[in-house]
């Protein structure tokens, strides 16, 4: 028979070291972790005190700036109320030197030259023009357009216009182009040199019905016509005045337009007629007749537009032997 193993039993002093062992080892896994904790405690009160005391200096900084900003603007605003304060001295010393009206035409001119013209309404009787002043400006001016640009309704045909507005409103007695027309041609017949004459045309205005257009092939024609027509048409009928295109003249000399007595030379829009190959109807001087300078700007009223319009693309007028500059004008 096999002989049963044997076994042994440790000391007792063995059993005493293990137990040792492991309370030594439990005792620093406590200390360690207690390290662990403080550790961890100390870095939140670090993190949680490092903003506020790196938001102390940078508030500072903020508030500085702003305040060298506030200063910035301060002397920007006195800078820009002195440059103001400068402008409006030397604007007014213009002013009292060159002479207020003058610049306000000035203006004026460049508006005209930058916006479109207006249709013209409305036009007075033969007869007012030939009692309107020379120095007065004629109603019914029609305006002309810079060099480069053609209105749609710009022409150079000379009519005669009649109103026939104020004529008897009964319809029988009332005239119309046909026997305003028959009433022209038989009184210019009866004219040894016109016994074969006959109307170019006769139109009717077709945005008022009372105006009767005759139209005429030069302008001796168109004198007669309108001679004929205010003398044979019948009561109440107006020979309307002749459409005028004004141009603005600039840099003339002051001795060759006015006399003595300020008032516009005689004969001087058929001298200017003359010098231009043009005709000079009317003439108004712009500037101040009071003032001493020898040099001024005037108005011509021409009754041909594609004379007008040359004389704006030229970019001169002879006035006296001397030439004006030229440009549009409105009233």
């Amino acid at each position: 028979m096999l002989r049963p193993r044997r076994s042994t039993r440790p000391p007792n002093n063995y059993a005493q070291e293990q137990e040792l062992d492991i309370e030594q080892s439990n005792t620093r896994s406590q200390q360690k972790k207690k390290i662990r904790g403080k550790s961890v405690a100390q870095r939140e009160v670090i993190a949680s005190e490092s903003p506020t005391e790196s938001e102390d200096p940078n508030a500072s900084e903020l508030l500085k700036e702003l305040v060298k900003l506030r200063k910035e603007i301060r002397r920007r605003d006195e800078l820009h109320k002195e440059e103001l304060q400068k402008v409006k001295e030397e604007f007014t010393a213009a002013l009292a030197e060159n002479g207020h009206d003058e610049i306000l035409r000035e203006i004026q001119s460049l508006r005209v030259a930058i916006s479109p013209a207006d249709p013209t309404t409305g036009s007075p009787s033969y007869a007012d023009v030939a009692r309107t002043p020379p120095t007065s400006y004629p109603s019914n001016i029609r305006t002309l357009p810079s060099s480069n640009t053609t209105p749609t309704t710009f022409t150079d045909t000379l009519y005669c216009t009649i109103d026939t507005s104020k004529m008897a409103n009964n319809e029988n007695e009332k005239m119309s182009a046909g026997p305003i027309r028959a009433a022209v041609e038989t009184e210019i017949r009866r004219m040894d040199e016109h016994t074969q004459w006959r109307c170019r045309a006769v139109t009717v205005d077709p945005k008022n019905n009372h105006r009767i257009r005759i139209a005429c092939r030069d302008e001796a024609e168109h004198q007669l016509v309108k001679k004929v027509a205010e003398t044979k048409i019948g009561v109440g009928a107006r020979v309307l005045r002749d459409e005028l295109y004004p141009i603005k003249v600039d840099s003339v000399n002051r001795a060759a337009v006015l006399d003595e007595k300020d008032e516009i030379r005689t004969g001087a829009a058929a001298a200017f007629s003359e010098e231009n190959e043009v005709t000079v109807a009317k003439i108004a001087w712009l500037s101040r007749k009071e003032s001493a300078k020898a040099y001024g700007s005037m108005v011509v009223y021409l009754t041909r537009g594609t004379d007008a319009r040359r004389l704006l693309a030229d970019g001169f007028f002879h006035a006296g032997g001397e030439s004006g500059v030229t440009s549009t004008f409105e009233l």
